[in-house]
């Protein structure tokens, strides 16, 4: 059956998508349709070598972090001669080599860079998988009415504003009736449905915030087909992703106005399927397994990936570290399933930034053959997160720590215009600064803007990131950023929830406490000369808004023996409170971590508590406290609350 030609409904799809839409796919063309406007745009004032405003091309990955300075001279080689479409990029671009993310893991760190503000504020806090369901008690999802996303602000403005891909900020996806089961958009091989694409077009599920063009379902669970590329035969959602970016891009050309596309990729984070398990039932041929040992099969990946560095931070016993860091170590087996941190595990990761490579190369491929429309348009390449892959003891994925590998992602903006060559910077940015230059690129002014969003909107507030546009067009200098620092925090607890029982049946405790963490990252002039060093200062404490009764009370119980097997069951419950009673039990001291990522890039020394490093220490303490005090910013009191109706003011400081 020929992905180009509708195909023929069986009854039982039929029904699933008339279920959920109740419209009919004849003619529909949802996705070319243009964006409603809130207001025509302002005039442009052209800033250096910008002389119109420019359309956005966001490109996104998920779990792709910055090259660590531990990569072998192998695997340094091989990058510049396999990922060709990274590579072109770089050709004309200003790259950030020290960008950092906002908070992890995907659902917080995606809603943090897309409304430009915190999960303090936007409530995304939490991540679905492991013990936590889409609709656990303290998992919450981005509601439209509350902080206003990217597409808001650029709607607002005049922009068409479109997306496709991976979304992961709402619950987005379309259900079958009377279950959570999500409605596919592809057929039993994994190819492209194009009635089921119709009703996701038609649905429009993330009008509301900003887009119009999302196709469903979220490529999230384990269903093979909705991975990156680990379906049967390597097939997955990233190819559908680059054909939908692509055919978008080709429907932009005959667009009058400015428009923002993003254009969001699973891979690599295929890697978090990888594990004892999941390799078993791919070897054995078991039917809906995950496509995954085939796909290093005359891999080019090299196997010298890493210098010694990796080896030593592979092998540290953390116990100069915050005690969730081990505790993760010792629960994730038991929340995901076993994992070998060895060869194949790292070569796998890299040829997942190969695939997917390959399927952005599509969608610039798209944009480069029309030489006016590339010309206008300011790619912007970026990841949610990083992935620690076995690093610092045996972690894995981006939970509980703020090391380097978790939080430093590409950032580079590319156009042949703007960049006659590669420009880099190590000036600290993050991705709160997403939105605010996308603002002073387009000319847009934020105060306006905020006060139109705060009619539809309860919780607009000043962008708490900075305007890089700047520097990338040459008015300012990188060195201006030196004394501002960047902000990391995450509240993320995937082991905690109503579903914590391993793949064998034994249920199993959250990582232990205090395992929230906010990081913040500064240069300081303590090298030689007085010169600039990268110091990193974080707290893990014990959030009590994530307690089962917030801010009141913890109450965990653990089933001894395995769950589903008959019988009676020994049951521990442990009660912790702010000011404990009889039995119950006080929530542990906040826990710190002091590094010089520049003499000690691998992050192995933690100096917290060293008499030598003092003043540095509560410099970095004084700086976080500053951070906390102007970048986590929580929830207005709504208006009703006193039984007055009004309009929601815009909070501009």
């Amino acid at each position: 059956m020929s992905e180009n030609n509708k195909p023929s409904l069986s009854r039982r799809k039929f029904l699933q998508a008339t279920s959920v839409a109740g419209v009919t796919a004849a003619g529909l063309a949802a996705s070319s349709r243009p964006a409603a406007q809130a207001a025509p745009l302002p005039k442009f004032k052209p800033r250096g070598r910008l002389r119109r405003r420019p359309n956005f091309l966001i490109v996104m990955m998920d779990e792709q972090r910055a090259a660590p300075f531990y990569e072998s001279p192998e695997l340094q080689l091989w990058r510049l001669q396999n990922l060709a479409t990274q590579n072109f990029l770089r050709r004309n671009s200003f790259e950030f080599t020290h960008h950092h993310v906002m908070s992890t893991a995907c659902q917080p760190s995606r809603a943090s860079i897309y409304t430009g503000q915190y999960p303090s504020l936007h409530g995304v806090a939490q991540t679905s998988g492991a013990a936590k369901s889409a609709i656990e008690q303290d998992l919450y999802w981005l509601d439209p009415t509350t902080v206003p996303t990217l597409g808001n602000w650029f709607r607002a403005a005049g922009y068409d504003t479109y997306w496709k891909g991976k979304w992961h900020i709402s619950d987005a996806d379309l259900y079958q009736a009377g279950s959570y089961n999500p409605l596919p958009s592809y057929n039993d091989a994994g190819g492209r449905d194009r009635y089921l694409e119709d009703i996701y077009l038609e649905s429009s599920r993330l009008e509301e915030y900003g887009f119009t063009g999302f196709i469903g379902p979220e490529p999230h669970g384990s269903n093979p087909l909705n991975s990156g590329s680990s379906g049967p035969g390597g097939r997955g959602r990233d190819e559908v992703y680059a054909q939908l970016g692509s055919d978008q891009l080709q429907r932009l050309r005959r667009s009058d106005k400015p428009w923002l596309l993003v254009s969001s990729f699973v891979n690599p984070h295929d890697i978090t399927v990888w594990g004892s398990l999941s390799l078993a039932g791919d070897l054995s041929g078991s039917q809906g397994s995950f496509y995954l040992a085939e796909q290093l099969v005359g891999s080019n990946v090299p196997r010298d990936l890493f210098g010694p560095a990796y080896t030593a931070s592979s092998n540290e016993d953390l116990s100069t570290k915050p005690v969730a860091q081990k505790s993760f170590v010792t629960q994730y087996p038991k929340g995901f399933q076993p994992l070998n941190n060895d060869e194949a595990y790292h070569r796998f990761y890299y040829q997942l930034q190969k695939n997917v490579d390959e399927q952005i190369g599509k969608v610039i491929d798209t944009l480069t053959e029309d030489r006016e429309q590339y010309r206008d348009t300011i790619v912007i390449y970026l990841s949610d997160h990083g992935e620690m892959l076995g690093a610092h003891g045996g972690m894995f994925q981006k939970w509980h720590s703020g090391y380097d590998e978790m939080l430093r992602v590409p950032f580079m903006f590319h156009n042949p215009k703007l960049f006659s060559g590669h420009v880099t910077s190590d000036a600290l940015t993050s991705h709160a600064d997403l939105i605010p230059t996308m603002l002073g690129l387009a000319g847009l002014d934020e105060l306006s803007l905020g006060k139109e969003l705060s009619k539809s909107h309860t919780q607009v507030r000043r962008l708490v990131g900075q305007d890089l546009s700047g520097i990338l067009l040459g008015d300012d200098q990188p060195s201006r950023l030196d004394k501002s620092p960047i902000y990391f925090m995450t509240d993320d607890q995937p082991f905690k929830g109503a579903n914590a029982v391993s793949v064998v049946g034994l249920p199993y405790k959250p990582v232990d406490q205090p395992n929230c963490v906010e990081t913040v990252v500064a240069y300081l002039p303590t090298g030689p000369g007085g010169s600039k060093e990268r110091w990193k200062y974080s707290r893990y404490w014990d959030n009590p808004q994530f307690w089962t009764t917030p801010n009141v009370q913890d109450v965990m119980t653990i089933v001894a023996g395995v769950a589903n097997q008959p019988g009676n069951k020994v049951a521990t419950t442990v009660v912790k409170q702010l000011n404990p009673t009889g039995g119950q039990i006080a929530p542990p001291a906040d826990q710190f971590e002091l590094y010089n990522a520049s003499t000690d890039p691998a992050e192995l020394v933690n100096l917290y508590g060293n008499s030598n490093y003092a003043g540095i220490q509560q410099v970095m303490a004084a700086l976080l406290n500053a951070e906390r005090s102007a970048k986590r910013l929580e929830p207005t009191e709504q208006p009703w609350a006193d039984g007055t109706m009004q309009q929601f003011p815009f909070v501009a400081s």
